[in-house]
């Protein structure tokens, strides 16, 4: 950054300043040191030296780190001028037609000669290229420019013409210019240019002038809402026709060259329309889309009626739907297979065992699952291809998601871009939780072990004010930690740590020792869990279960083992109000005692209706800005992780939609449900729903990509561009390969043509898996390529289409408007002229290279000082030596 110091002057009706600006200043506060050091250097100097050189010398050597110091500090000089001059811009396209160009010189002959000494020597036409003349070319006869004109084609270039006229204005001078003309622009940003401009000082001004309309009916263009999309997808094609005629006409829509739609439209004079077809094409190709208006007597350009667009039809996309309840899933997946997404849902028992199976989807939704049904070396593997294969996982909330669905300490908690635990903005409710462990002969070895290290994560789910008590039982009772407050874990681990298997098998003593510890401790929320195969003697655990949640206690729950008697433990889970529980294998009990606790004890689920409010903008919520869904009945309570991206909060300022990047793929989490229970109203009311799921997931899962080979293809500044980007693996760009890229060309009134002969090109390597080529389209029509990398190809589309412009008559005032509020200028009139502003231009003159001159001069003499013997030897030397020539 730049600091000023200096005094402006004024003189000769513009303001100049002659400041001088520093880059980095404080180097110059290191002048005086610098000297200081130099002098006591050449105070202790022993080189045999006069006084008088030696003072010579060490004042070029002050002089030397003086202007190191001051090149350094990045020396320029701020020149300031008031002076502004004003270049035009004069549009004499097609679209202008003779009378409107006509016009537009006329006005631009009276705004130059008015201008004075602000008036720039250089002028712009605009057409398909711009061209630049001299002032005085415009001043006089128009038939040179009407003839540029006849040669421009259909094509209007605005933004090229402001681009081509800013490079000509004198260095140091403001810049202002002046479009005139009808504002059509077939090729090019106008906008994207005025908010460069705008960001440099740079005012643009308008002024509309437009011809006599040509009765012309056109077809503008062709868009397609997404030029990529998958198998069965929806795509939307909006076909822009203009007329300048009243008048009956027939708009067709062809698809790969057979006609799949058509529709009568009715006109009027000057009307601008908008038709929107709706396609979704079905299999996996390169689709050509033509649109044609029937020719009508009156129209006199027949050359612009019709456009073209390709769309790329990528395989369809397949998402792994993990839903808890089949029934309710079917929610989403019909409103997915109306957008051409495939969800495939699957039960937690039928899940993909390997990373290579899993990597055929693009996606993982996991929807109101527990984390134990899934698995502690499944969500292992899931949180692999996530980072390692860039698929994308969206978890979606319910009674069984997040940290309510046992997902702390998971392979999947990291993954998730929100923290599992609750927030603390509000106070907790104290809890005691009461676990009551079976230490049978039974569970000896890895089960105990297992029901060990689950009480401890228990424990560590806790805060520490709850209060937790473990009571193991097998003929007997075992206290092995009394009820107590967490204020300290090491205490509990030991104990729980010290548990024994023992002999037989009775709940009753430590069922009771549990309730009993719970009816007397201070507590808000009171939770116990029983650990058992059920294989007990004693009788009455319903009664007991049903007892305890009378007296404001709830029994969860959790059947082990083959032999389990689960109709025994379901019975006590129902009369105690809690969960049932039921694993064949220990691994899952951690994760079933973590998301037991949470969900009693945590506080993680809001049960009640809600409105979602828009955070941040996001490309999930594209169209949907005017946040109009209806509210939502609940949600899991999380706290947003510090890099994540939260485009949609709850009323309490909670994650609701959160997303970020990791690895090579990305998550997303949705903390309320797509289904019923909570986002019933959705369903049934909202007709954003399908939209915004169907955002959520593309934004979600993997890129499309034709395996490890993606192939784009756009124009710019008249130039096709072919990018390829390849991989080697899920991890690694592939560099020095050799890609091929194959443009074949099929002309627009031949659809069902067989293709040209096609032409080849090399594509050079630009960067780390990057590979690009160029080729100029000579025709009109669509051209479809084809690169290949071995064995393996990808393709892609692009349109050439130059449109026959005519005159509509109209000016489109709305566009040149949006330029001139951009840039800050003015909107003129015919017949007004407008006012060169006198803001001051601010231009540097950077002096370092001039320093750094001074310093090269300063060391040879330098050197010549130091070195005087030797120079004065080799004077002589030369001196005899032309003597002896001489002689």
């Amino acid at each position: 950054m730049l600091r000023r110091v200096g005094l402006a002057e004024e003189g000769g009706g513009s303001l100049r300043c002659n400041a001088m600006d520093w880059e980095s200043p404080k180097w110059l506060l290191a002048i005086v040191p610098v000297w200081v050091l130099l002098l006591w250097i050449e105070q202790r100097s022993l080189h045999p030296m006069g006084m008088v050189r030696r003072r010579w010398l060490f004042g070029v050597r002050a002089l030397l780190a003086l202007l190191t110091l001051v090149a350094l500090a990045g020396p320029a000089r701020e020149d300031r001028s008031g002076k502004r001059m004003l270049g035009m811009v004069v549009d004499a396209s097609q679209s202008m037609g003779e009378d409107g160009v006509t016009a537009a010189l006329a006005e631009y002959r009276r705004i130059q000669s008015g201008l004075g000494e602000a008036a720039m020597p250089y002028a712009v036409l605009a057409g398909a290229e711009p061209k630049l003349v001299r002032a005085e070319q415009l001043m006089g006869d128009a038939s040179a420019v009407l003839e540029w004109q006849r040669e421009q084609g259909g094509q209007t270039d605005l933004a090229g013409a402001l681009d081509l006229l800013r490079g000509v204005f004198p260095a140091g001078v403001g810049r202002e210019m002046l479009l005139i003309g009808d504002g059509q622009q077939t090729v090019g940003d106008v906008v994207a240019l005025a908010r460069q401009a705008a960001a440099q000082g740079e005012r643009v001004h308008g002024l509309g002038v437009a011809g006599a309309a040509v009765p012309d009916l056109r077809l503008v263009a062709l868009v397609p809402n997404r030029n990529r999309i998958r198998e069965g997808a929806t795509v939307e094609l909006k076909a822009k026709v203009e007329s300048t005629l009243a008048a009956d006409a027939v708009v067709k829509l062809f698809e790969n060259g057979v006609e799949v739609e058509r529709r009568a439209l009715s006109l009027l004079a000057g009307e601008e329309r908008e038709e929107v077809f709706e396609r979704s094409p079905g299999k996996r190709e390169v689709f050509r889309y033509r649109a044609v208006i029937e020719t009508v007597a009156a129209d006199d350009v027949a050359a612009n009626n019709e456009a073209l667009a390709v769309v790329d039809v990528r395989g369809q996309m397949r998402v792994l739907y993990v839903e808890s309840d089949p029934v309710e899933g079917q929610y989403l997946q019909r409103a997915m297979e109306k957008e051409g997404i495939l969800l495939e849902a699957r039960q937690p028992g039928s899940l993909p065992q390997g990373v290579a199976e899993l990597s055929g989807f693009d996606a993982i939704i996991l929807s109101d699952v527990a984390a134990h049904r899934l698995g502690e070396a499944w969500m292992t593997m899931a949180r692999e291809y996530v980072e390692k294969w860039g698929g994308g996982l969206l978890m979606l909330g319910g009674a069984q998601s997040f940290g309510a669905g046992g997902y702390l300490k998971s392979p999947l908690e990291e993954v998730l871009p929100v923290q599992l635990r609750a927030p603390d903005d509000e106070e907790k409710q104290s809890a005691a939780v009461a676990l009551v462990l079976d230490r049978s002969g039974s569970m000896a070895g890895e089960k105990l072990e297992m029901a060990k290290s689950a009480a401890i994560a228990t424990a560590e789910v806790l805060a520490r004010s709850d209060h937790l008590g473990v009571y193991a039982f097998d003929s007997e009772l075992k206290v092995v930690s009394p009820m107590t407050r967490l204020t300290t874990m090491s205490g509990v681990v030991g104990q729980i740590g010290g548990l024994a298997a023992g002999g037989g098998t009775n709940l009753e003593p430590a069922f009771q020792a549990a309730r009993d510890a719970l009816r007397r401790v201070r507590a808000k929320v009171k939770h116990m869990i029983i650990l058992s195969d059920g294989q007990t003697s004693g009788g009455g655990y319903e009664g007991m279960a049903a007892a305890c949640r009378a007296e404001g206690m709830t029994v969860s729950t959790v059947a082990l083992g083959d032999g389990a008697h689960v109709g025994l433990m379901q019975a006590v889970a129902v009369a105690g109000g809690g969960q049932a529980y039921t694993t064949l294998t220990p691994e899952g009990i951690v994760l079933i005692f973590t998301q037991d606790t949470l969900m009693h004890a945590g506080q993680l689920l809001r049960e009640e209706a809600f409105d979602g409010r828009i955070n941040e903008k996001h490309a999930m919520l594209s169209g949907l800005e005017e946040w109009d869904a209806p509210p939502l009945l609940g949600y899991v309570r999380t706290v947003r992780k510090a890099s994540a991206q939260v485009p949609l909060i709850t009323d309490q300022g909670d994650p609701l939609l959160a997303h970020w990047r990791y690895g090579l793929g990305k998550v997303t989490a949705f903390t309320s449900d797509a289904k019923s229970r909570w986002g019933a109203l959705w369903v049934t009311r909202w007709f954003g729903y399908t939209r915004f799921w169907a955002q959520v997931i593309r934004e979600t899962a993997r890129s499309a990509q034709g395996g490890r080979l993606d192939l784009s293809c756009v124009m710019e500044a008249g130039v096709a561009k072919i990018r390829v980007d390849l991989l080697e693996d899920a991890e690694t760009r592939r560099n020095d390969a050799v890609v091929e890229a194959e443009v074949f060309h099929l002309v627009s009134q031949a659809d069902g043509s067989v293709l040209q002969e096609p032409k080849k090109l090399r594509l050079g390597q630009t960067g780390p898996g990057w590979y690009e080529g160029s080729f100029t389209p000579e025709n009109v029509g669509v051209y479809l390529l084809r690169a290949r990398v071995g064995s393996e190809t990808a393709a892609a589309g692009l349109v050439h289409q130059t449109a026959s412009e005519a005159s509509m008559g109209q000016v489109k005032e709305a566009l040149l408007k949006q330029v001139v509020e951009i840039t800050g200028g003015q909107w003129l009139e015919p017949m007004q002229t407008p006012v060169v502003g006198a803001a001051v231009q601010v231009s540097y003159v950077e002096w370092r290279s001039r320093v750094v001159g001074l310093i090269l001069l300063l060391l040879l003499v330098d050197l010549l000082l130091r070195r005087w013997e030797q120079v004065l030897g080799i004077g002589l030397g030369l001196a005899q030596a032309l003597r002896r020539s001489g002689s």
